[in-house]
Protein backbone atom coordinates (compact mmCIF):
# COMPACT_ATOMS: atom_id res chain seq x y z
CA UNK A 1 0.00 0.00 0.00
CA UNK A 2 3.04 2.28 0.15
CA UNK A 3 3.75 4.64 -2.75
CA UNK A 4 7.26 3.18 -3.08
CA UNK A 5 8.47 -0.24 -1.88
CA UNK A 6 11.80 1.24 -0.77
CA UNK A 7 12.32 3.22 2.43
CA UNK A 8 15.93 4.49 2.62
CA UNK A 9 17.66 5.16 5.94
CA UNK A 10 19.74 8.41 6.03
CA UNK A 11 22.19 9.92 8.50
CA UNK A 12 22.74 13.51 9.53
CA UNK A 13 25.51 15.52 7.79
CA UNK A 14 28.77 15.71 9.72
CA UNK A 15 29.59 18.71 11.92
CA UNK A 16 31.80 20.46 9.33
CA UNK A 17 29.06 20.51 6.70
CA UNK A 18 26.63 23.45 6.54
CA UNK A 19 23.10 22.74 7.81
CA UNK A 20 20.53 21.70 5.22
CA UNK A 21 17.53 23.99 5.19
CA UNK A 22 15.90 22.65 2.06
CA UNK A 23 14.82 19.21 0.96
CA UNK A 24 17.05 17.52 -1.60
CA UNK A 25 20.34 19.32 -0.78
CA UNK A 26 23.55 17.71 -2.05
CA UNK A 27 24.83 16.83 1.45
CA UNK A 28 21.62 15.02 2.30
CA UNK A 29 21.66 13.09 -0.98
CA UNK A 30 25.30 12.08 -0.53
CA UNK A 31 24.71 10.87 3.02
CA UNK A 32 21.64 8.94 1.96
CA UNK A 33 23.54 7.24 -0.85
CA UNK A 34 26.40 6.23 1.46
CA UNK A 35 24.23 4.57 4.11
CA UNK A 36 21.38 3.14 2.07
CA UNK A 37 19.97 0.20 4.04
CA UNK A 38 17.92 -2.82 2.92
CA UNK A 39 14.62 -1.68 1.51
CA UNK A 40 11.54 -2.48 3.55
CA UNK A 41 8.40 -3.63 1.73
CA UNK A 42 6.23 -4.39 4.71
CA UNK A 43 6.45 -3.99 8.48
CA UNK A 44 4.11 -5.58 10.95
CA UNK A 45 5.46 -4.36 14.28
CA UNK A 46 3.93 -0.88 14.04
CA UNK A 47 7.09 1.09 13.17
CA UNK A 48 6.48 3.77 10.55
CA UNK A 49 9.05 4.62 7.86
CA UNK A 50 9.74 7.99 9.50
CA UNK A 51 10.26 6.33 12.89
CA UNK A 52 12.70 3.86 11.34
CA UNK A 53 14.72 6.69 9.76
CA UNK A 54 14.98 8.58 13.06
CA UNK A 55 15.87 5.37 14.87
CA UNK A 56 18.67 4.66 12.38
CA UNK A 57 20.10 8.16 12.91
CA UNK A 58 19.99 7.86 16.71
CA UNK A 59 21.57 4.42 16.70
CA UNK A 60 24.32 5.61 14.32
CA UNK A 61 25.24 8.41 16.73
CA UNK A 62 24.95 6.08 19.70
CA UNK A 63 27.29 3.56 18.07
CA UNK A 64 29.89 6.32 17.49
CA UNK A 65 29.72 7.31 21.15
CA UNK A 66 30.14 3.76 22.44
CA UNK A 67 33.17 2.84 20.29
CA UNK A 68 35.90 1.51 22.60
CA UNK A 69 33.45 0.96 25.47
CA UNK A 70 32.33 -2.45 26.64
CA UNK A 71 28.80 -2.92 25.34
CA UNK A 72 26.14 -5.30 26.61
CA UNK A 73 25.80 -8.49 24.62
CA UNK A 74 22.50 -9.76 23.29
CA UNK A 75 21.07 -12.97 21.92
CA UNK A 76 19.07 -12.21 18.79
CA UNK A 77 16.33 -14.70 17.99
CA UNK A 78 15.77 -14.86 14.24
CA UNK A 79 12.81 -16.46 12.48
CA UNK A 80 12.81 -16.91 8.69
CA UNK A 81 9.36 -17.70 7.36
CA UNK A 82 9.72 -17.40 3.61
CA UNK A 83 11.47 -16.07 0.53
CA UNK A 84 10.00 -14.82 -2.75
CA UNK A 85 10.98 -13.44 -6.15
CA UNK A 86 14.07 -15.66 -6.52
CA UNK A 87 15.57 -16.14 -9.97
CA UNK A 88 15.96 -19.65 -11.42
CA UNK A 89 18.29 -21.06 -14.05
CA UNK A 90 15.47 -22.97 -15.77
CA UNK A 91 12.12 -21.85 -17.08
CA UNK A 92 8.66 -22.01 -15.60
CA UNK A 93 8.12 -25.21 -13.61
CA UNK A 94 11.82 -25.61 -12.81
CA UNK A 95 12.65 -26.76 -9.29
CA UNK A 96 14.94 -24.64 -7.12
CA UNK A 97 16.67 -25.84 -3.93
CA UNK A 98 18.02 -23.08 -1.71
CA UNK A 99 19.50 -22.51 1.74
CA UNK A 100 19.49 -19.26 3.72
CA UNK A 101 22.26 -18.29 6.14
CA UNK A 102 22.14 -15.77 8.97
CA UNK A 103 25.22 -14.43 10.72
CA UNK A 104 26.84 -11.48 12.45
CA UNK A 105 29.56 -10.21 10.07
CA UNK A 106 33.02 -10.62 11.57
CA UNK A 107 31.82 -13.34 13.95
CA UNK A 108 31.95 -16.58 11.91
CA UNK A 109 30.95 -18.76 14.85
CA UNK A 110 27.49 -17.14 14.77
CA UNK A 111 26.66 -18.42 11.28
CA UNK A 112 23.51 -20.53 11.07
CA UNK A 113 21.91 -22.15 8.01
CA UNK A 114 18.42 -23.35 7.21
CA UNK A 115 17.83 -26.85 5.89
CA UNK A 116 17.41 -27.16 2.13
CA UNK A 117 14.06 -25.67 1.11
CA UNK A 118 12.56 -26.14 -2.34
CA UNK A 119 10.15 -24.32 -4.62
CA UNK A 120 8.85 -24.38 -8.19
CA UNK A 121 9.32 -21.45 -10.59
CA UNK A 122 6.04 -19.72 -11.45
CA UNK A 123 5.03 -16.64 -13.48
CA UNK A 124 2.71 -14.14 -11.82
CA UNK A 125 1.88 -12.62 -15.21
CA UNK A 126 2.60 -13.67 -18.76
CA UNK A 127 5.32 -10.99 -19.10
CA UNK A 128 7.09 -11.69 -15.78
CA UNK A 129 10.20 -13.76 -15.29
CA UNK A 130 9.55 -17.12 -13.64
CA UNK A 131 10.39 -16.73 -9.94
CA UNK A 132 10.40 -18.99 -6.91
CA UNK A 133 8.40 -18.37 -3.75
CA UNK A 134 8.90 -20.64 -0.74
CA UNK A 135 7.12 -20.59 2.60
CA UNK A 136 8.72 -22.40 5.54
CA UNK A 137 9.65 -21.86 9.17
CA UNK A 138 13.14 -21.72 10.61
CA UNK A 139 14.33 -20.34 13.96
CA UNK A 140 17.85 -19.73 15.19
CA UNK A 141 19.66 -17.65 17.82
CA UNK A 142 22.67 -15.42 17.11
CA UNK A 143 24.72 -14.97 20.27
CA UNK A 144 27.03 -12.09 21.09
CA UNK A 145 25.29 -9.31 19.13
CA UNK A 146 26.21 -5.76 20.22
CA UNK A 147 24.78 -2.40 19.19
CA UNK A 148 27.42 -1.87 16.47
CA UNK A 149 26.69 -5.18 14.71
CA UNK A 150 24.57 -5.89 11.65
CA UNK A 151 22.93 -9.19 10.75
CA UNK A 152 23.65 -10.58 7.30
CA UNK A 153 21.17 -12.82 5.48
CA UNK A 154 22.30 -14.67 2.34
CA UNK A 155 20.17 -16.83 0.03
CA UNK A 156 22.21 -19.46 -1.86
CA UNK A 157 21.43 -21.94 -4.61
CA UNK A 158 22.10 -25.31 -3.03
CA UNK A 159 23.41 -26.98 -6.20
CA UNK A 160 25.78 -24.26 -7.47
CA UNK A 161 26.38 -22.16 -4.37
CA UNK A 162 25.44 -19.04 -6.36
CA UNK A 163 24.15 -16.06 -4.37
CA UNK A 164 20.46 -15.44 -5.12
CA UNK A 165 20.14 -12.49 -2.76
CA UNK A 166 21.52 -10.93 0.41
CA UNK A 167 20.61 -8.25 2.94
CA UNK A 168 22.62 -6.65 5.76
CA UNK A 169 20.21 -5.57 8.50
CA UNK A 170 21.47 -2.55 10.48
CA UNK A 171 21.48 -2.37 14.26
CA UNK A 172 18.53 0.04 14.29
CA UNK A 173 16.23 -2.54 12.71
CA UNK A 174 17.56 -5.28 14.99
CA UNK A 175 16.98 -3.17 18.09
CA UNK A 176 13.48 -2.34 16.83
CA UNK A 177 12.81 -6.12 16.66
CA UNK A 178 11.93 -5.80 12.98
CA UNK A 179 9.30 -8.11 11.52
CA UNK A 180 8.44 -8.07 7.84
CA UNK A 181 9.96 -8.33 4.32
CA UNK A 182 13.56 -7.46 3.48
CA UNK A 183 14.46 -6.54 -0.10
CA UNK A 184 17.49 -8.55 -1.18
CA UNK A 185 20.36 -7.20 -3.28
CA UNK A 186 22.30 -9.29 -5.83
CA UNK A 187 19.06 -10.92 -6.94
CA UNK A 188 19.93 -10.60 -10.62
CA UNK A 189 18.85 -8.17 -13.35
CA UNK A 190 15.09 -7.87 -13.49
CA UNK A 191 14.51 -9.67 -10.17
CA UNK A 192 13.41 -8.18 -6.85
CA UNK A 193 13.59 -10.94 -4.25
CA UNK A 194 12.36 -10.53 -0.69
CA UNK A 195 13.07 -12.42 2.53
CA UNK A 196 10.43 -12.64 5.26
CA UNK A 197 11.99 -12.41 8.75
CA UNK A 198 11.21 -11.71 12.37
CA UNK A 199 13.80 -10.65 14.97
CA UNK A 200 13.71 -10.42 18.76
CA UNK A 201 16.54 -9.83 21.19
CA UNK A 202 17.28 -10.27 24.87
CA UNK A 203 20.11 -8.50 26.69
CA UNK A 204 22.80 -10.70 28.18
CA UNK A 205 25.21 -9.12 30.66
CA UNK A 206 28.89 -10.02 31.29
CA UNK A 207 27.88 -13.34 32.81
CA UNK A 208 25.19 -14.61 30.50
CA UNK A 209 22.30 -16.72 31.63
CA UNK A 210 23.76 -19.64 29.69
CA UNK A 211 27.15 -19.21 31.34
CA UNK A 212 25.55 -19.06 34.78
CA UNK A 213 23.48 -22.14 33.99
CA UNK A 214 26.56 -24.01 32.78
CA UNK A 215 28.48 -22.93 35.89
CA UNK A 216 25.65 -24.09 38.14
CA UNK A 217 25.46 -27.41 36.29
CA UNK A 218 29.23 -27.89 36.58
CA UNK A 219 29.13 -26.97 40.28
CA UNK A 220 26.26 -29.36 40.84
CA UNK A 221 28.22 -32.16 39.16
CA UNK A 222 31.27 -31.42 41.31
CA UNK A 223 29.18 -31.33 44.48
CA UNK A 224 27.40 -34.53 43.46
CA UNK A 225 30.73 -36.28 42.86
CA UNK A 226 32.11 -35.05 46.19
CA UNK A 227 28.91 -36.01 47.99
CA UNK A 228 29.01 -39.46 46.40
CA UNK A 229 32.65 -39.91 47.40
CA UNK A 230 31.91 -38.72 50.95
CA UNK A 231 28.94 -41.06 51.15
CA UNK A 232 31.10 -43.97 50.02
CA UNK A 233 33.73 -43.12 52.66
CA UNK A 234 31.11 -42.80 55.40
CA UNK A 235 29.45 -46.03 54.30
CA UNK A 236 32.80 -47.82 54.49
CA UNK A 237 33.40 -46.35 57.94
CA UNK A 238 29.97 -47.46 59.11
CA UNK A 239 30.68 -50.97 57.86
CA UNK A 240 33.99 -51.00 59.76
CA UNK A 241 32.26 -49.73 62.92
CA UNK A 242 29.60 -52.40 62.53
CA UNK A 243 32.24 -55.10 62.22
CA UNK A 244 34.05 -53.75 65.31
CA UNK A 245 30.79 -53.79 67.28
CA UNK A 246 30.18 -57.38 66.22
CA UNK A 247 33.66 -58.33 67.48
CA UNK A 248 33.05 -56.53 70.77
CA UNK A 249 29.67 -58.23 71.10
CA UNK A 250 31.20 -61.65 70.49
CA UNK A 251 34.00 -60.95 73.00
CA UNK A 252 31.49 -59.75 75.59
CA UNK A 253 29.36 -62.86 75.04
CA UNK A 254 32.42 -65.10 75.45
CA UNK A 255 33.51 -63.22 78.57
CA UNK A 256 30.06 -63.53 80.06
CA UNK A 257 29.97 -67.26 79.35
CA UNK A 258 33.39 -67.68 80.93
CA UNK A 259 32.31 -65.67 83.97
CA UNK A 260 29.18 -67.79 84.37
CA UNK A 261 31.23 -70.97 84.17
CA UNK A 262 33.72 -69.63 86.76
CA UNK A 263 30.84 -68.73 89.06
CA UNK A 264 29.46 -72.26 88.83
CA UNK A 265 32.88 -73.72 89.65
CA UNK A 266 33.29 -71.40 92.65
CA UNK A 267 29.84 -72.27 93.99
CA UNK A 268 30.57 -75.96 93.68
CA UNK A 269 33.90 -75.52 95.47
CA UNK A 270 32.29 -73.56 98.30
CA UNK A 271 29.54 -76.13 98.74
CA UNK A 272 32.06 -78.98 98.71
CA UNK A 273 34.25 -77.20 101.30
CA UNK A 274 31.24 -76.50 103.47
CA UNK A 275 30.20 -80.15 103.49
CA UNK A 276 33.77 -81.18 104.33
CA UNK A 277 33.98 -78.83 107.29
CA UNK A 278 30.57 -79.90 108.48
CA UNK A 279 31.55 -83.56 108.43
CA UNK A 280 34.78 -82.83 110.34
CA UNK A 281 32.88 -80.96 113.02
CA UNK A 282 30.35 -83.74 113.31
CA UNK A 283 33.11 -86.34 113.75
CA UNK A 284 34.85 -84.21 116.40
CA UNK A 285 31.63 -83.77 118.39
CA UNK A 286 30.95 -87.52 118.27
CA UNK A 287 34.43 -88.36 119.49
CA UNK A 288 34.11 -85.96 122.37
CA UNK A 289 30.84 -87.51 123.37
CA UNK A 290 32.26 -91.04 123.20
CA UNK A 291 35.34 -90.28 125.26
CA UNK A 292 33.43 -88.09 127.63
CA UNK A 293 35.76 -85.28 127.08
CA UNK A 294 38.95 -87.27 127.24
CA UNK A 295 40.24 -86.48 123.90
CA UNK A 296 43.81 -86.98 122.91
CA UNK A 297 45.01 -83.67 121.69
CA UNK A 298 47.70 -85.29 119.71
CA UNK A 299 45.18 -87.22 117.78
Amino acid sequence: GLASPYIPFTICPSAHQPPCSAMGCSASKTAAAEVMQPAVRRQVNGTTPADSTVLAVKESHKAEQTVGEEQPHHHVKVSIVGVSGLRVSGGEGARSDVVITAEIPGKPDTKSSTPIVSGIARKKTSTDHPTVEIEFSFQTELKGWVATDKILFTVLDHASGAVLGRAAVPQAMVQACYEGDLALTDGGAGYTPFLQVKMAREQIFVETVHEVTDALAAGFQILSAEAKQLLEVETKRMQEVKKALEVIKDDARATLENATEAKDVAVDAVEEGFHGVKESISEAVLEVEETKGHVCLWC
